[in-house]
């Protein structure tokens, strides 16, 4: 069926361990943006509403970083430097969360779609 939505449960780390999470996505809908950020640091990200996304512990740890407008809020851990998730300029009530922090999740089975951000 095209278009169903189906979450999925993953628990997610920082590189460190410091920052741990829990995260409900749908895996079949993944993107990967072409905005400055987002270039540089190259990740397939998945998409999560804002009441989906729960810190488990390290939220102490989380450091954030905005850039241009300063909508967006670009979280990494302090200890170890991985971006693990930011909250969207355009859809504030979602999260992108970096897949490669997922545990389960596998990577090489996502088909992300590609998303100009650099037009936005």
């Amino acid at each position: 069926m095209t278009g169903t939505i189906v979450l999925q449960a993953f628990s997610g780390t920082c590189h460190c361990g410091a920052v741990r999470f829990k995260a409900r996505c749908d895996p079949s809908y993944s993107v990967l943006c072409d905005c400055s950020m987002c270039r540089r640091r190259n990740s397939i990200m998945l998409r999560c509403d804002a009441s989906d996304l729960v810190i488990a512990c390290g939220d102490d740890k989380l450091t954030e970083y905005r850039f241009n407008t300063g909508v967006a809020i670009h979280y990494f851990c302090s200890t170890c430097g991985c971006y693990t998730f930011h909250r969207m300029r355009k859809l504030p009530d979602k999260f992108a969360i970096n897949a490669g922090c997922l545990d389960g999740l596998d990577k090489a089975a996502l088909r992300p779609i590609f998303i100009e951000g650099s037009k936005a």
